[in-house]
């Protein structure tokens, strides 16, 4: 369970912050000395510490804990009058500060960014053991999985950058593991007892991505009520993993390259030169050199980004790495979910290897999570995958030449053979169901923003979905919905 250890020597703020986590086992302690001995005995997922306590500084305590695990999010809580302590502490490494009397609706994001900032640091990324062929599993790691070429590529391009103090950037379409592969270098380099910090910059709107990346000064704009750190800062030292950098606007490319030549930049609303030594690693799904044909992305960032690139294969092209994973996935979230289930049929996992994964990774992971939430008794069994599995496999040719040759003259020219009298309807279908899964895995299942980018309304997105049988998780991974 996730570990919140909070440091204050106020007896509402404990139990206001116990209540406003009730899924989290919540330590509370009244004084810095009781606090260090809770990190010392069980070193938590986020530290909540207020600046000021009966038997010791905020600060004092800061760098205490920050001495025992640079790599645990300290979030300040401070009233009034003691903002500037805060910020001093935060240029230090502490990961945020909030203002008393505390907002859960300011609070709970903070935590929740802070609980991600933890598990992507300290979660190991695990390469696979040279000549093993079962990959260690012991649920306490993410394991790149694979023995295809291409992953093995991937192994060995990790090892030759990961200590080579340079700019990386790895490429592959939504859903195939780059955040994974971005940890394991940062995990397997130099820098590994700095912070780890991961942004999207195609979730973030261009003014508070710019906060984010470079934080900002009081009153730079309407609701900065306080000068924020931002990631390249808290950075410094660490590594900063910028993912979807190709959804940048031209201005924020402008900042990044600047960033990258200078090693520094200035807060929004600020003139102070802020210098940095931050890692960068960056990350997309986009075609950056057609992008840079289309006047969309720098040609001199994209020479900046790219000292070093890893290419990340779809899943489709992984072969028998489908086989790895399923059973992979299957150890894990069996245990997670307290199932009892101990393989895939191998009529089920015929119909996994067949699917061509536009999702890749992760929509994989959704179908195994969705067959053993239905499953009932010690296998999966096709009975248990989703429907549009079985949908592929029924009508396999036309499907993968859809897939392989992105050919639908080709599969026209297939169902007028076959005798088909709903071509436009086939076709259609197909095309939509790759597009929506595609946006969606890229969006992580918002809708609001799906929709933008496919250029329709929300209601027309939902309309199609339901007709199509799709639907989107809270998790953002699409699974078919059972039909009456």
């Amino acid at each position: 369970m996730t570990n919140l250890l909070v440091i204050d020597d106020e007896a509402l703020i404990l139990d206001a912050i116990d209540m406003a986590f009730p899924d989290y086992e919540v330590t509370s302690c009244s004084t810095a000395e009781a606090g260090i001995q809770a990190f010392l005995d069980a070193i938590p997922d986020v530290v909540l510490c207020d600046i000021r306590l009966p038997d010791m500084s905020g600060m004092e305590l800061f760098e205490k804990l920050h001495r025992v695990d640079a790599k645990v999010p300290i979030i300040l809580m401070t009233g009034h009058g003691t903002a500037g302590t805060a910020i001093e502490a935060m240029q230090r490494g502490a990961f945020e500060y909030v203002l008393k009397p505390l907002d859960p609706d300011t609070l709970i994001p903070i935590v929740e960014d802070a609980l991600e900032t933890s598990r992507m640091t300290r979660v190991p990324a695990v390469l696979p053991i040279a000549g093993v062929g079962e990959e260690p599993d012991d649920g306490t790691s993410d394991v790149l999985i694979g023995h295809c070429p291409a992953m093995q590529e991937v192994y060995r391009s990790i090892g030759r950058v990961a200590r080579q103090d340079v700019t990386a950037l790895i490429l592959g379409e939504s859903g195939t593991g780059k955040e994974v592969v971005a940890r394991a270098i940062y995990q397997y380099s130099d820098r590994s007892k700095a912070r780890f910090l991961a942004i999207n910059c195609a979730a973030i709107p261009e003014q508070l991505l710019e906060s984010e990346l470079f934080g900002h000064e009081k009153g730079a704009f309407t609701g900065a009520d306080h000068r924020r750190v931002g990631k390249f800062e808290l950075c410094n030292d660490g590594t900063l993993f910028l993912d979807e950098i190709g959804d940048m606007t031209p201005l924020m490319q402008t900042k990044i390259l600047r960033v990258l030549q200078d090693q520094a930049f200035e807060r929004v609303g600020g003139t102070e030169t802020v210098r940095t030594n931050a890692r960068l690693i960056a990350a997309t799904n986009r075609d950056l050199e057609q992008a840079i044909e289309e006047k969309s992305f720098r040609s001199d960032l994209y020479y900046r980004l790219n000292v070093y690139t890893i290419h990340l294969p779809p899943l489709r092209e992984r072969g028998n790495d489908i086989r790895l994973l399923a059973n992979h996935f299957l150890r894990r979230f069996a245990a997670d979910l307290g199932k009892n289930i101990t393989g895939i049929a191998p009529a089920a996992m015929e119909l996994l290897m067949r699917y061509r994964w536009p999702g890749n990774v992760r929509e994989l992971q959704s179908v195994l999570k969705h067959a053993l939430l239905v499953a009932t008794g010690p296998v999966i069994a096709p009975a248990f995958l989703p429907d549009f599995l079985h949908a592929a496999s029924s009508d396999s040719k036309p499907t993968d030449a859809a897939a392989n040759a992105a050919d639908f003259a080709h599969l026209t020219r297939e169902r007028l053979q076959a005798g088909s009298n709903d071509i436009h309807h086939e076709l259609v279908s197909l095309a939509e169901r790759q597009i929506f899964a595609e946006v969606l895995m890229h969006t992580d299942g918002n809708l609001t923003q799906a929709s933008k980018r496919l250029g329709i309304t929300r209601t027309t997105l939902r309309t199609r979905l339901e007709a199509l049988g799709m639907s989107v998780e809270r998790s953002a991974t699409l699974e078919q919905k059972p039909h009456d």
